[in-house]
């Protein structure tokens, strides 16, 4: 009996499947400071975080009586986890209180709606944004890139080495790139 290559060909292709994997969202995320986070999605892709063991406290101090404190994420080239004051018309968070999520693997890294974030010199970066990964970031980043090794709420003085080398590095306005990494700082770029 003859089979036909195509039959062959069409059958092992159907097996093979098209080489893609279903996307697996990670169960913990890590912040820059070491504090991890649970992350969990529903079947819509909606997802938040959890507290975990390794979590740091609620803002509850930074808060006040009328907000809830909180943790919350926002996205756009990276991750940023920031511990936020809420109420039913949104959230509020404080420079000093935000770390963005590292990785040492693409699978460190999450799916948020239709952005995907892939592992790029330890910052989990949009994959849609991958000609920026060589790029260092604006002056509001590079700070956050700056500080985001000491936990959220220990006590820390401001370095005037820091604030001078973050000076020289990004002259210009606050969205603007910085032309040089300041010196003491981790490297962004990929």
């Amino acid at each position: 009996m003859r089979t036909s290559a195509t039959f062959v060909s069409l059958t092992l292709l159907a097996a093979c499947g098209d080489g893609e994997e279903a996307f697996t969202q990670p169960e913990i995320l890590t912040d820059q400071s070491g504090a991890v986070f649970g992350w969990e999605c529903d079947d819509d892709g909606r997802c938040r975080l959890s507290l975990l063991d390794g979590s740091p406290p609620l803002p509850v101090d930074d808060c006040g009586p009328k907000l809830e404190p909180g943790y919350s994420y926002s996205w756009n080239h990276m991750i940023e986890l920031s511990a936020v004051c809420a109420d039913s018309q949104g959230w509020v968070s404080f420079a000093r209180l935000g770390r963005f999520v590292v990785c040492e693997s693409d699978s460190d890294c999450p799916l948020i709606g239709d952005d995907a974030y892939e592992c790029n010199a330890g910052f989990c970066k949009n994959s849609d944004q991958a000609e920026s990964f060589d790029d260092l970031p604006n002056r509001w980043a590079m700070e956050q890139i700056c500080l985001g090794h000491i936990p959220r709420y220990e006590p820390y003085e401001p370095s005037p080495e820091l604030a001078a080398a973050i000076d020289e590095a990004c002259p210009g306005g606050p969205n603007d790139p910085c032309p040089s990494l300041p010196a003491g700082c981790p490297d962004p770029r990929g």
